[in-house]
């Protein structure tokens, strides 16, 4: 596929505009000398809730390094996920599309998957090399085995992490492509990737780079190293983060060590809401349901030299931005014909309003809701072995009509009452906007629609 690069002229016009519009963002170019392109470390969590961090209400882990993060950055509390299990979501993440554009939006991919990351879509590591960061990935990959799908592959310089989650067989530590430990000490995973992005940050401090941490915890079984066990007051759940929390603190003093913190644009957050343990806040559900719990995540952006004021960000966003926010401030065109999310750029710049004006949840391939700012159509949850499918129920006994759940998710964001009978007009909109992404998304299934109830 062919790379687009940016006529200069447009790229120079476009920071104009932005910096006349939002004086604290100065977007750099790919035409500036690589000192003063920034650099951006992704932390990313396995199973990690909305509600576990302490700047989201936790009060049983304490999160001090996060915190912090959110107290002098920005905090999006309406950020999600793009689907609610790991392989689709780090899909959407990496590549800022959809995981059913690339056929990973059904399930997770096993030890033994023959599938994996397309080679043909680009990813936010082939985005950073072609503005000239140094890229480096620690932890989980989870988009396909090795060695056909490494993510060296996919544009990564280096990689020191695991294939899957750490509850699948033939789980192994690779350093680079070499099969380096198995069985893993699970016990000083945490740690073992903190060192290692500490020393990525050391060896590349003098040149502009691309640091994704991606964390094994605290998707189960859950493991803490010797300093950590006990201490937290959420049992070995609690401790987990706890120790994930001091690892964001060290990778932040190694970026100050070094002196690159202030340029440096890190962003901490999850792959999908948590599983047996772990809080959602107020909000309702977890993993690999439909409620927001499933979905929506903590999600904390820090870059000292563009985020002078601290913020709430309560705009709707999704992980599917980060690859077109790379892109923009890289003053990198991404090559992908259509891209799903939208750059946070103007959010990072003081802006109060979403670049979306809808965002879709996928549970596997099904869509079953949709979003916008204010409200949530939600169409599908699991009922025992299935999906209850509520725009079905019309063929249930003493139903006249289907089951509508529309929520406010300004006044009730734990989608406990659904107000459809009240908003016909909400409820209209997103059912119009639901069915033209089911028409979108319909031709570009490749498994069988999951059993419902009713059928």
């Amino acid at each position: 596929m062919k790379t687009i690069e940016k006529r200069r002229l447009n790229t120079a016009l476009f920071f104009v505009l932005v910096f006349q519009m939002h004086n604290s963002l100065a977007l750099p170019l790919s035409s500036l000398p690589h000192n003063e392109l920034p650099n951006v470390v992704i932390i990313l969590t396995d199973d990690m809730g909305y509600g576990d961090i302490g700047v989201n209400g936790a009060t049983l882990i304490s999160t001090p390094h996060i915190d912090q993060l959110a107290n002098s950055g920005l905090n999006f509390t309406q950020f999600y996920a793009s689907a609610n299990v790991c392989t689709p979501s780090r899909a959407g993440l990496m590549t800022g599309r959809y995981a059913i554009r690339m056929g990973l939006a059904k399930g997770v991919l096993s030890a033994k998957s023959s599938g994996g990351l397309p080679e043909a879509e680009e990813t936010i590591a082939e985005i950073a090399k072609r503005a000239g960061l140094a890229t480096s990935l620690i932890g989980k990959w989870h988009l396909g085995s090795f060695p056909a799908h490494h993510p060296m592959n996919h544009g990564w310089d280096e990689f020191f992490g695991t294939p899957h989650s750490n509850d699948m067989p033939e789980f192994a530590l690779f350093d680079a492509r070499e099969k380096i430990e198995q069985p893993v000490d699970q016990a000083r995973l945490t740690q073992r990737y903190t060192d290692k992005a500490v020393e990525f940050i050391t060896a590349n401090a003098k040149r502009p780079f691309l640091l994704m941490l991606s964390h094994n915890m605290p998707h189960i079984p859950l493991y803490a190293s010797k300093p950590f066990r006990g201490k937290s007051a959420a049992g070995i759940y609690g401790d987990v983060i706890e120790e994930l929390d001091a690892g964001v603190g060290r990778v932040i003093d190694a970026l100050k060590k070094q002196g690159v913190f202030d340029n440096t644009l890190v962003f901490f957050t999850s792959d999908n809401g948590p599983f047996f343990e772990g809080s959602v806040s107020t909000l309702k559900g977890g993993k690999g349901n439909g409620w927001d719990g499933g979905y929506r995540v903590p999600a904390v952006l820090s870059w000292p030299n563009k985020v002078n004021q601290p913020r709430i960000v309560d705009a709707i966003s999704s992980n599917l931005d980060l690859l077109p926010t790379l892109a923009d401030i890289l003053g990198i065109e991404a090559v992908a014909e259509e891209i799903d999310g939208r750059s946070l750029a103007d959010l990072i710049a003081g802006a109060n309003s979403s670049s979306h004006k809808y965002l879709y949840y996928f549970n596997n391939e099904q869509l079953i809701g949709v979003r916008n700012q204010n409200w949530k159509l939600l169409t599908h949850v699991y009922y025992r072995r299935s999906l209850g499918a509520f725009e079905k129920f019309d063929q249930l006994d003493g139903f006249n009509s289907s089951y509508n759940m529309l929520f406010d998710m300004r006044e009730d964001g734990n989608e406990r009452y659904s107000v459809a009978d009240r908003q016909p007009d909400a409820l209209q909109d997103l059912k119009t906007q639901l069915q033209l992404g089911r028409q979108k998304f319909r031709p570009m299934m490749r498994q069988a629609p999951d059993k419902t109830f009713p059928e």
